[in-house]
């Protein structure tokens, strides 16, 4: 009778064992739920051998008593390690993002947020416990958190915290607020992106305004289709921007609370009247970015830019390997970079459909430096016969056309002496080839936004922002050359195939001749 108290105490003491094991496992914690039933469990199951051991006469009996008890020591021993093994682990995490675009990594932008951050960060989640997506912003906040402790973080269930819901003036779940100081900022279901771009709002206390120039044919801020830049505008909105139009044609002088001016894509000229605003903008510290199409005539645009060093090319950049993505010659692909704070450790393609060269001038005043950003490849030239090129007849001509690589965007910065001589201002222009690039069809293409939004944080001096954003939505296409692009259609198209057929037809044949 007594060995079946023990047996039954030595099962109990087992199934409270296990069930403590699938505690800790389904809820990942050490607490009671899980320490009380493995306690318990260890105590009945040591103490039904210990008395099974005593009850029984035989030695063989106690043999086996000892095998099973030392069997049973060893089961715990090595439960023990493991949930220790796991809670330094879990504890002291460690991950390989072995991705090609390292989506499951922190973003450069957001490490160099991160490390350069001073000031707390309090991020507060409404989320139901058993909310999936709740799981996913946990492992983001901790990356966070992680990497820079000065941002903490906080969950809240609105059904069993009401009173700090209400507060927060919850009437959902799946919110998250960020707060610094004063600032707070809402945000529904955030990604890296937003998460990284808020903090950034609440803890830089100001907002810089870019003006786009309109009267001109340019892009618009607010079309919504291919050809217009909503998307652009939305992405400077999100980088802490605040976006204005702006008509100079009538205006006494650019505003002074414009960061940036931007010219994207005038289908006709300033005319003189603006032209002398925009430089008096310049001349006082202003900053521009000038998106200009080929076979567009902007002369006084050109005068602009001449000040600072910056020529634009009559011509259109023709480059073969532009057809593998666009499926034509006027695509130019760029991936060769300048020495300049905009594309540094800048290694992603960039497109632009339809683009001029922008050339440097080398004999410039010392006060001003200006900078090749990106060029072609060698493959490119500029073709500058328009009439052949719009027959479809372009073709290299060294005596006239511009052999590649060929410039394609320019960064130029000037300085000039303020009212006090030791008082120096830098004005600073940037000149694109095309316009196109920042169209809502092409800006989320491979490397696009990045250059773009990477000159504007350069125009106004937040160069420690430039950087890599999350790719989450990144689309970068596989670029081969025509060698490749063949290689790649005959050997799994046309070998790969042929080979399991000529295999096919010898196992046949083999197969025949072995019967007869």
């Amino acid at each position: 009778m007594g060995g079946f108290i023990y047996r039954l105490l030595g099962g109990a003491g087992l199934v409270l064992i296990v069930i403590g094991g699938i505690v800790y496992g389904i809820y990942y914690t050490s607490g009671w739920p899980a320490i009380v039933p493995l306690a318990l469990g260890l105590v009945l199951t040591i103490g039904a051998f210990a008395g099974g051991y005593r009850s029984e006469r035989s030695e063989g009996s106690r043999r086996t008593v000892r095998y099973g008890l030392g069997a049973g020591l060893s089961i715990v021993a090595a439960a023990a390690i493991l949930i220790f093994l796991q809670t330094m682990a879990y504890r002291h995490s460690s991950t390989i993002d072995l991705t090609s675009n390292r989506r499951f990594s922190l973003s450069p932008q957001t490490v160099k947020l991160l490390d350069a951050l001073e000031t707390p960060v309090h991020l507060t989640g409404f989320y139901k416990e058993t909310s999936q997506d709740r799981v996913v912003l946990q492992d983001l906040l901790e990356s966070y958190s992680a990497r820079n402790p000065v941002v903490t973080y906080i969950f809240i269930d609105p059904d069993r915290e009401p009173v700090i819901a209400r507060n927060y003036g919850i009437t959902r779940t799946g919110i998250l607020f960020v707060e610094s100081g004063q600032a707070r900022e809402q945000l529904e279901g955030p990604g890296e992106q937003q998460l990284t771009n808020a903090i950034v709002r609440v803890t830089s206390g100001s907002v810089k305004t870019v003006y786009f120039l309109t009267g001109h044919g340019e892009k618009s801020t607010h079309e919504t289709g291919p050809h217009g830049i909503s998307g652009m505008m939305e992405a400077l909105k999100m980088e802490n921007f605040e976006v204005r139009d702006l008509s100079a044609i009538s205006a006494e002088r650019i505003p002074e609370e414009c960061n940036i001016l931007i010219a994207a894509g005038p289908e006709k000229d300033i005319i003189k009247h603006e032209q002398n605003l925009i430089l008096d903008y310049l001349t006082s510290g202003g900053r521009a970015l000038f998106l200009l199409d080929p076979m567009t005539e902007v002369t006084n645009i050109e005068g602009i830019l001449a000040a600072y060093g910056i020529l634009l090319g009559d011509d259109v950049i023709v480059d073969r390997q532009g057809k593998l993505l666009a499926g034509n010659y006027l695509t130019p692909v760029v991936n060769n970079y300048g020495d300049h704070p905009i594309t540094d450790g800048f290694r992603h393609f960039t497109f632009f459909p339809q683009a001029r060269s922008v050339i440097a001038l080398a004999d410039t005043p010392p006060s001003l430096e200006v900078t090749v950003l990106g060029r072609t490849n060698e493959g490119a030239y500029s073709e500058t016969n328009m009439s052949t090129l719009l027959e479809g007849q372009t073709q290299f001509e060294a005596s006239e056309d511009g052999k590649g690589p060929i410039d394609i965007a320019v960064a130029s910065a000037m300085g000039f002496s303020a009212d006090s001589v030791s008082t120096v201002i830098e004005s600073r222009v940037v000149v694109f080839g095309d316009s196109d690039f920042a169209g809502n069809s092409n800006l989320r293409l491979s490397g696009n936004r990045d250059l773009l939004l990477n000159t504007v944080l350069w125009l106004t001096e937040a160069e420690d922002m430039i950087a890599i954003r999350p790719t989450d939505d990144l689309q970068q296409p596989v670029l081969l050359t025509a060698t490749q692009g063949r290689f790649v259609f005959w050997i799994p198209v046309v070998a790969l195939p042929a080979l399991v057929l000529l295999a096919g037809t010898f196992v046949l044949m083999w197969r025949r001749r072995t019967v007869r």
